[in-house]
């Protein structure tokens, strides 16, 4: 069974532990819209991905 040699200190530990911090989520504006959305994924309000309507919504 694997033991540590020695103790790791707070500071140490929190060194390693600095990167691992939850990143916010990014939104992107919609090229036709201008509204926010995920980035790369189909805009909620108008239905286009790219340039193009994949989903049919009305009045947007």
């Amino acid at each position: 069974m694997a033991v540590p040699q020695r103790k790791t200190n707070k500071a140490r530990k929190r060194k390693r532990r600095a990167h691992d911090a939850i990143r916010p989520i990014s939104h992107t504006h919609c090229s036709r819209c201008n509204s926010l959305t995920l980035p790369h994924s189909i805009c909620d309000n108008c239905g286009t991905y790219r340039g193009r309507t994949l989903l049919a919504v009305e009045d947007f």
